[in-house]
C-alpha cells in the first residue's frame, strides 16, 4: 500500500514537469483590467490592500460598539 501511494505521489509530481507549457493557460486577448488584477493577485498586492480595508472595517465596527457602551 505504501509503495502504491509513493508511486502515485511521484507520478503526480513528474507529470507537470514533462507537460511543460501544456499546463499553462495564456490568453492573448485578455483585457488590461484583468491583466492588472492578475498581477495584483500574483504578487500579493490584492491581499495586502484588502487586509487594510478589512482592518479599517473591523476598527469602525469596534468603535461603534464601544461608543454604544
Amino acid at each position: 500500500m505504501k509503495t502504491l501511494l509513493r508511486a502515485a505521489l511521484v507520478a503526480a509530481l513528474i507529470v507537470p514537469a514533462f507537460a511543460g507549457d501544456a499546463l499553462v493557460y495564456r490568453c492573448d486577448n485578455m483585457c488590461p483590467l484583468a491583466q492588472t488584477a492578475n498581477t495584483h493577485r500574483a504578487y500579493g498586492l490584492e491581499a495586502r490592500t484588502l487586509s487594510k480595508v478589512a482592518r479599517a472595517d473591523v476598527a469602525a465596527v469596534v468603535e461603534a460598539n464601544l461608543a454604544r457602551v
